[in-house]
């Protein structure tokens, strides 16, 4: 691996670090020496202002309370709401937070014994009933999403005593509920503000380290440290954090070298080691595997015949696709579904089975009726073309002609929902065994076989068994057996191609205290 700075920062939607919260130290997945930028984090308060570079700007700041959950609001959402735990992005330790401690009572069941001693915004105490009324909020209005849709209901046995209920066992559950999305409010708050839809553009509630200070749309959203911070031991070093929206990643890199902004997120790898100086720029894998997804539907075209799907992945040149998408800093060849930093990983590929086999793909297209050609459609995002164009180019020996579709990311999301396209890039994280686990292959666990983004992959009964099996195994040895068995069924039926860990970026200037990197 290149010697870089690795920074020690999670910005995933699976993560949804506290990234604005305080800009605490999180997560990094790569082995190394921790180092904080400065010498003080959150142990001291300043009049200071973090402005922030955002790709996008979000539709709500409330995404429980309206059925939404985007990148954007998640960030901003640990911010302004606490949850009964917190994550150590580190060593993905839950931690107490409003919940002082916790109890499975049984599968589907915990009890959560509630802080005394916390005051939301509108001056009253947290109590049971307000944990009740967000899960109540969670389930019926985000019942769609993954914030609601695991949870079965809430019950108070007392005014610090709750018992929230679950429609799935998972004992990795808990890790969700300190994501920014199950921040804890009050039915008053939100009556207050106007309901739901009110309360999601204008959050003066909750009881987080932050405030809800203003939103200019298209401009800005800022927010104000919380003095009354119930918290003795945090220390909000910034008085005020703005978050601006920028989406031209050069324009992002340009706020910060300029000194307009602090940092800039989500920037392309190639682009920001451009741009500016090493010890400005960080990058950091999240864990989450890149898989490329074919279309098995009954519906699709010639991905559905695996000899087609076997050919595709004897053609991909796995070493050229990694360099590119990771601007070559993880290029380390990835030989199974879960990936390197999965505590779940097992080697399912050996590196001769991973080298490019053009003859090979060449007779398998002939075996199916392909010789001739074919043409198939790659959908995609803007930010992965280089790697689609890779792909492109790989396919194009062995006869297919790819096109490449990369629309902007509702129209993605819905033709991903829909099937609507024979190849899809998309990553998966399996730090943890959660309900989310293996989404992209069934949801068996949820709502049966073929409920997943990317439209229906047509699957065995055993492999919808195992998933559910994986999730509720509490011994980490036989999950990562399980894990293996089922990696070895993807592998056999080739429902994917395995490609990369996904890194991330940003940019930042020098000296930003609480900003944790390591040197590798």
């Amino acid at each position: 691996m290149r010697a870089k700075k690795i920074a020690a920062i999670g910005l995933s939607l699976a993560l949804a670090a506290p990234v604005f919260a305080g800009t605490t130290a999180v997560y990094a997945d790569e082995p190394g020496i921790y180092q904080n930028n400065s010498e003080s984090g959150n142990t001291e308060v300043t009049d200071e202002t973090l402005t922030i570079a955002l790709q996008a700007e979000p539709s709500t700041l409330w995404g429980a309370g309206v059925g939404k959950l985007e990148n954007e609001d998640c960030y901003i959402a640990s911010a302004l709401f606490d949850t009964l735990v917190v994550l150590d992005q580190e060593t993905w330790e839950v931690k107490p937070s409003l919940a002082t401690s916790w109890e499975w009572i049984d599968g589907t069941h915990c009890r959560f014994t509630l802080r005394d001693d916390v005051t939301m915004t509108d001056g009253t105490p947290l109590v049971a009933d307000d944990v009740v009324y967000s899960a109540e909020t969670w389930m019926n209005q985000s019942g769609a999403t993954d914030t609601g849709r695991f949870i079965a209901g809430a019950e108070a046995e007392d005014e610090h005593t709750v018992t929230i209920a679950y429609n799935v066992e998972a004992p990795d559950l808990l890790i969700m509920m300190g994501w920014g999305q199950f921040g804890i409010v009050s039915e008053d708050e939100v009556n207050a503000l106007g309901g739901y839809e009110a309360a999601a553009r204008n959050p003066v509630m909750g009881s987080g380290k932050y405030r809800f200070t203003e939103w200019v749309s298209g401009e800005k959203i800022v927010l104000t440290r919380n003095e009354d911070y119930w918290d003795p031991d945090y220390k909000g070093y910034f008085k005020e954090i703005v978050l601006r929206f920028i989406g031209d990643s050069a324009g992002r890199v340009l706020n910060v070298t300029s000194g307009d902004a602090d940092v800039a997120c989500d920037v392309p790898l190639v682009e920001a080691n451009a741009a500016v100086s090493d010890d400005k720029v960080y990058i950091y894998t999240t864990g989450q595997m890149a898989h490329l997804w074919y279309n098995m539907s009954e519906s699709a075209g010639a991905t559905k015949d695996l000899k087609v799907r076997q050919a595709i992945d004897k053609a991909l040149n796995f070493d050229a696709i990694a360099t590119v998408a990771t601007a070559g800093m993880f290029t380390d060849p990835q030989l199974g579904y879960a990936g390197t930093t999965s505590p779940y990983y097992t080697q399912l590929w050996t590196e001769e089975e991973r080298a490019v086999d053009i003859e090979g793909a060449k007779a398998l297209m002939e075996e199916a009726g392909y010789g001739d050609g074919l043409e198939l459609r790659i959908l995609g995002l803007a930010n992965q073309m280089d790697v689609l164009t890779i792909i492109q180019g790989c396919l194009s020996q062995i006869g297919i002609k790819l096109s490449i579709d990369t629309p902007d990311v509702a129209t993605f999301v819905g033709q991903a929902f829909g099937g609507d396209y024979d190849l899809i890039i998309v990553g998966e994280l399996l730090k943890a065994k959660l309900p989310t686990s293996i989404p992209f292959l069934v949801r068996a666990n949820i709502e049966g076989p073929g409920v997943v983004i990317g439209g229906p992959k047509w699957t065995s009964d055993e492999i919808d068994t195992e998933i559910k099996e994986f999730i509720t195994e509490t011994d980490p040895q036989k999950a990562t057996e399980i894990l293996a068995d089922i990696g070895q069924q993807i592998k056999d039926q080739q429902i994917c191609s395995d490609l990369y860990l996904e890194p991330k970026s940003y940019v930042a200037g020098t000296g930003i205290k609480g900003f944790w990197t390591r040197d590798e």
